[in-house]
């Protein structure tokens, strides 16, 4: 393979040149953002066709993209660019022949191809070539049927218990809704392999444990075991960091043995990991102990220094002891065991998932219907055949290969495994002869949630070399020729520091970095980092203060934003022109607002709004709230069931009807025992008395419309009767005139296109339609507010980062930067992969126990890789967008904490990164973006670290903080003006001033019922039998009365109180504890601390929880005449949660709920304790102590006694509560309850 030399006045970069030029083999193009790939492409395509010494045809060239949109652009310049080289070469045929062909050339999407391979080739799997595009909405309401019959069938099976097990593991409401979710994710996860029943099967198969196996068998053990020593590994950097640290000048001395101690025991820990196995391990980590730190006496060393000695020792600590808490606490046997126990429960979900298959299959078959995925599984089994075994290019395959002489593909990253199948059986040859062109960037492989698979990209970036006699070919593009160098030189900053092959899944280095390709004239420009802080120092605040509302973090970050937009206006900013280059005024439109989520948008558009900034924000949830469209839907549902009360409400209420809600009371009281619907009926054939003429009007209107459209609603078109809808009601043109107006006129027209696209799908009816919509909103699956500005309006944007991948702007903030990542996936009791498929918790249906399994514990890590990874790569994109200015902005709670901790990293070394492990436990951007700016010389006005050193790097910061009350004086809040009626004489009939009065003054007899709570707890009956007591007596509880504190003035902000846990909290701390605890053995005081450290670990406490158990206390109960009975006891039942009818007043009854703590059975009946964390030193005797406890806790207790008796059909003999403070034991009296 020989590249032409590049002539001197080609303007393409040298490694662009390659990339249009190389040929012989598979290509692979890491193009950084702003690069030209596009151009790159095009001039590729183009070169092909005019080579004079091979020339080609452009219908030769498959060439695949990402979007149809990206396809439609690239057969445009496609064309432009043949056009040229006509205008320069008139009377070349060849190239008039290729305009011709460009309509017949394959340049689409890939499930475009994949649509003209299944046509073409129908008969070959026995397909309907008549089959049509299954719609989004058609395809959702068959799934959704599809798994009704399936789990409908599974409970109805002669032996449903594996299904109900099943149901029980995995869901803990009354509905099915989670284990629906699960089928379908686990089907669409399958989907995308290209055999997926084969990846099904798979999946209870990591569950079916030899019975002699051991843990290193496990197929994940190993990347477990990887992920531990790096985990490791960075706890022994930080002992070398402490070693440094203290041999420095005025350094903690002390510590030098104990950091080499701990570096000792990680050596030895390190070696078990990689050379031993998972037992030797796990024998290792229990003799886990760790040795006392040195002494530091006063000023012996600089004090910084030793301050941050000792972080840096607990740092080591916490990180060795979350390895051992989570993964060497449970004995390899356990951990195997757990396994084994989820294989029945895996092979129950596979069968629902294969039915539904089969049965989703069917369906669509028998409709003539096939989705997107039956494209490109049916293009598979169309281009392949299978020899011994392998799949292998069928005769057709081998057409297309013979067909295309280049296989082009856009935005490579993006592909998934069953693509990547696809191309491999068009393309020719192997990677070292092939003829496969592949464009992208793993940096800016953002769809993983769409289960695109980067590591296609990442395996061919490591294979591939950028030597041309090798296999395969890397050429890497970047050179931006879109930002500023000072947008590219703060980009590159934290990406070296950030991105790595482990933490980012590619390493940053020079051939990663972007280059400065662009030309824009020289001014001074910073990238900006601006953090806003919750202050703590406004203890009181003025009346005008008081009565504004709290300040939220969207809202001060908006205000900021909108202060920096007009003070550019009022300096009259200059920008580039993006069509002529030349320097003009910055525009409205040149600016945008990139967050990682719309859930801050509608306030940052208020506030943006509120200072007189134009503002567009497109939405992808809102619709179905939106007013307009709420009142249509009703509308629609009354012409489908007129008997519905609340739909039916809404539309007389509705402008086009326009009942007040006194005429709407006068008609129901005129007929109660009857629908509303025929209320009205009877209201208005009686003549309406007491209603407006007016409104009497409108209601017949009302009758004979509604009459007219349930007659079209069943012979005629739904989009048709939305429309006549708009048109009888004139309500399209009254919400025109509302504020907002052409927003809302944009909802009706979506909902009549909506029902338009609805009537193409296989499915009719009004009724149908309905259903769709209202399961829609079941599942919280919401529209975007209709679209009704252009791309030209001059206003600022706001738009998701997602939304804003392809586009460029001038100016570009980033705002919510200090928010945390979403891990709401992490929540679930599962986890998908592509290569294990699905990792679930240890779940004992029986005892409602979960334990965090082995596999979970493997695929959870590697997920939260994956997640950051990709956050790291949305945070790329988002900061790649700006042309010219790039502002980050941020909140935080304590701005001093938040600075110390990022100048920690002005410790580290100049080339070195930020520490793996705090990269890889990053909890949100700013967790990377504030550590790599404090290394900057730009950060030095904040101070630097004892011992630390800031950066001279090329890049250009402009830091600031600021307390969110300078952004107090904003006008956020537009306070509308109360017009007052005119108070005109009005002449009351007496006679229906009584009638009115009669009826609202009527005491309803069972209004008791009305008001007593269906359901209660056994706490809240307790503190209404506490209402009786003298409310002015001071609680003998509280260890001190708080002084009164008028009505006026509130209680500082939340996010301005420093927080500390509740006594509730406390308790229920107390509680968690003594639910989990080993009452047969006694505890010592370490092992109390270890077992709390356990509980953390399992997260059955949260940290601060942890800190506020006393272990004195816990370990204290042992001693007690109640611990030592316990400890003898024949059966100890612990939280037992109860739900009881309780009866009521008058006949009636009420769900009673509570827990109790403990139940003891001994010689032959039982006890009932209930823990008490109540202060009791205000007392002065233990008789004081027990009658205030029987009667703060006597009806509790007694109730719990009756209930329990009840529902266990046993005696109680006894009634105690144990009272932490002072380890005191209670006996309460029995009451009538």
């Amino acid at each position: 393979m020989r590249i032409p030399d590049k002539p001197p006045h080609e303007t393409f970069t040298d490694d662009q040149w390659r990339a249009i030029h190389a040929h012989g083999k598979d290509i692979l193009v890491s193009a950084a953002a702003g690069s030209g790939k596009t151009k790159v492409l095009i001039t590729r395509m183009i070169e092909k066709v005019l080579n004079t010494d091979n020339p080609i045809d452009v219908d030769q060239l498959l060439v695949v993209t990402f979007t149809n949109a990206a396809a439609a652009e690239m057969r445009h310049r496609m064309a432009s660019a043949l056009e040229e080289a006509i205008s320069e070469n008139p009377s070349s045929t060849h190239l008039r022949r290729q305009l011709n062909l460009l309509n017949k050339a394959q340049i689409s999407s890939l499930h475009s191809f994949c649509l003209q391979v299944v046509r073409q080739y129908s008969y070959v799997l026995d397909v309907d070539p008549g089959f049509r595009i299954a719609d989004a909405t058609e395809a959702a309401i068959l799934r959704d049927d599809t798994i009704a019959v399936v789990l409908e069938d599974g409970y109805a099976q002669e032996d449903p218990e594996a299904i109900y097990r099943l149901s029980d593991s995995f869901t803990a409401d009354r509905n099915d809704q989670a284990i629906e979710t699960l089928i379908e994710k686990l089907y669409d996860y399958s989907r995308v392999h290209p055999e997926p029943a084969k990846w099904l099967k798979m999946i209870p198969q990591q569950y079916e444990i030899a019975n002699d196996a051991t843990v290193d068998d496990l197929s994940f053990i190993e990347p477990l075991k990887l992920a531990i020593r790096h985990t490791l590994e960075e706890a022994k950097t930080i002992t070398k960091d402490l070693q440094r640290l203290s041999e420095m000048t005025e350094g903690p001395l002390p510590l030098l043995d104990t950091a080499k101690a701990d570096e000792d025991w990680i050596n030895g820990a390190l070696n078990e990991i990689v050379e031993g196995r998972w037992e030797d391990a796990y024998a290792y980590f229990s003799t886990l102990k760790w040795v006392k730190a040195g002494t530091i006496k006063k000023d012996s060393c600089d004090e910084e220094l030793a301050k941050r000695g000792k972080a840096m020792r607990e740092s080591v600590k916490k990180i060795v002891n979350a390895v051992k808490d989570t993964y060497f606490t449970r004995t390899p046997a356990r951990l195997l065991e757990e396994i084994r126990l989820m294989a029945p429960l895996m092979h129950t979900l596979v069968g629902l998932v294969e039915d539904f298959s089969v049965r989703y299959q069917a369906l669509k078959e028998e409709r003539g219907l096939v989705d997107f995925s039956d494209l490109e599984h049916y293009a598979l089994q169309i281009l392949s055949t299978e020899v011994d075994g392998e799949m292998v290019p069928s005769d057709i395959a081998r057409e297309y290969q013979n067909r295309f002489a280049e296989v082009l593909v856009d935005e490579y990253q993006d592909t998934n495994f069953l693509q990547e199948a696809i191309l491999q059986f068009i393309k020719k040859g192997d990677e070292a002869d092939g003829n496969l062109f592949m464009v992208g960037d793993v940096k800016q492989s953002i769809y993983r949630f769409r289960l695109a698979e980067p590591g296609l990209f990442l395996g061919k970036y490591d294979r591939f070399t950028a030597d041309i006699q090798d296999e395969g070919l890397k050429i890497d593009l970047n050179a931006n020729f879109r930002s500023r160098k000072e947008v590219l030189f703060a980009t590159n900053f934290i990406f070296r520091q950030i991105m790595g092959t482990r933490v980012g899944e590619i390493e940053y280095d020079d051939a990663a970095a972007l280059k400065y390709g662009a030309q824009y004239p020289e001014k001074e420009v910073f990238a900006g980092l601006t953090v806003l802080y919750e202050n703590e120092e406004e203890l009181e605040v003025s009346e005008e203060q008081e009565a504004q509302q709290e300040l939220k973090k969207s809202q001060a970050e908006a205000r900021f934003i909108a202060q920096k937009i007009k003070k550019w206006q009022a300096d009259q900013q200059q920008v580039a022109d993006a069509f002529s280059g030349k320097q003009r005024p910055l525009e409205y439109r040149d600016i945008v607002i990139l967050m990682r989520s719309m859930t801050w948008s509608s306030e940052i558009a208020d506030e943006l709004k509120a200072a007189g900034i134009p503002v567009y924000v497109e939405l992808s949830t809102g619709y179905f709230d939106a007013i307009e469209v709420m009142i249509m839907l009703n509308t629609l549902r009354v012409i489908d069931n007129p008997y519905q009360d609340i739909p039916l409400v809404s539309v007389l209420r509705a402008p086009f009807v326009g009942m007040t809600e006194n005429e709407l009371a006068q008609i129901r009281l005129a007929n109660r025992n009857v629908s509303f619907y025929e209320a009205l009926q009877t209201f208005v054939q009686t003549g309406g008395a007491g209603i407006h003429s007016v409104t009497q009007e409108k209601l017949q209107r009302f009758f004979l419309r509604l009459e007219h459209w349930r007659n079209m609603a069943r012979h005629g078109s739904l989009s048709e009767l939305i429309w006549q809808v708009y048109s009888d009601t004139y309500y399209y043109e009254m919400v025109g005139i509302l504020p907002n107006g052409k927003q809302r006129q944009a909802n009706l027209r979506a909902l009549h296109d909506r029902a338009m696209a609805y009537e193409k799908t296989s499915f009719r009816g009004l009724f149908r339609f309905l259903r769709f919509i209202d399961r829609m909103q079941k599942r919280g699956d919401d529209l975007g507010e209709a679209r009704f500005m252009s791309e030209k309006e001059n206003v600022v944007r706001i738009m998701t980062i997602h939304s804003s991948k392809g586009l460029e702007f001038p100016y570009v903030f980033l705002a919510g930067m200090g928010r945390p990542f979403n891990k709401m996936d992490f929540h679930h009791p599962y986890l998908f992969d592509q290569h294990f498929g699905l990792a679930v918790k240890a779940i004992d249906p029986d005892k409602r126990i979960t334990f965090t399994s082995l596999p979970f514990l493997a695929v959870k890590e590697k997920k939260e890789l994956e997640m950051r990874a990709e956050e790291m790569r949305v945070l790329y994109v988002a900061m790649t967008r700006a042309k010219e200015h790039l502002g980050l902005v941020a909140s935080v709670k304590d701005i001093e904490k938040t600075i110390t901790q990022w100048q920690e990293a002005q410790l580290l070394e100049e080339s070195a990164p930020l520490p793996e492990y705090k990269r890889s436990r990053a909890s949100g951007y700013l967790d990377w973006i504030g550590p790599a700016i404090a290394r900057h010389l730009d950060f030095g006005k904040f101070g630097k670290a004892a011992g630390g050193q800031l950066l001279d790097d090329p890049s250009s910061w402009e830091v600031n903080v600021y307390p969110f009350s300078a952004f107090h004086d904003a006008d956020s809040v537009e306070v509308e003006d109360w017009i007052p009626i005119d108070s005109e004489a009005v002449i009351a009939d007496e006679e229906m001033v009584e009638l009115v009065r009669s009826r609202f003054e009527t005491r309803y007899p069972h209004a008791s019922a009305v008001h007593m709570p269906s359901k209660q707890s056994v706490s809240e009956l307790k503190r209404l039998a506490l209402l009786e007591l003298e409310r002015g007596d001071a609680d003998p509880f509280d260890d001190h009365v708080p002084a009164s504190r008028p009505s006026f003035l509130h209680d500082r902000p939340s996010f301005l109180q420093k927080r500390s846990l509740t006594k509730a909290e406390i308790g229920t701390a107390m509680h968690t504890v003594m639910q989990h605890l080993d009452l047969k053995h006694p505890l010592t005081i370490e092992q109390a601390k270890e077992f709390i450290k356990q509980l953390v670990a399992r997260e059955l406490l949260t940290k601060e929880e942890a800190d506020v158990v006393d272990v004195e206390l816990i370990v204290k109960f042992y001693a007690t005449h109640l611990g030592q009975r316990m400890q003898q006891a024949d059966e100890v039942l612990r939280e037992m949660p109860f739900t009881y009818a309780l009866p009521a007043e008058q006949g009636e009854f009420q769900l009673l709920q509570g827990i109790a703590d403990c139940l003891f059975h001994e010689d032959g009946e039982w006890v009932l304790v209930d823990y008490k964390t109540d202060s009791i030193r205000g007392f002065s005797s233990e008789a004081e102590v027990a009658k205030e406890l029987q009667t703060r806790y006597g009806t509790q207790l007694n109730l719990y006694k009756k209930v329990l008796e009840s529902i266990l059909s046993i005696t109680i003999k006894e009634m105690l509560l144990y009272v932490f403070d002072g380890a005191n034991t209670i006996r309460l009296l029995e009451e009538d309850v």
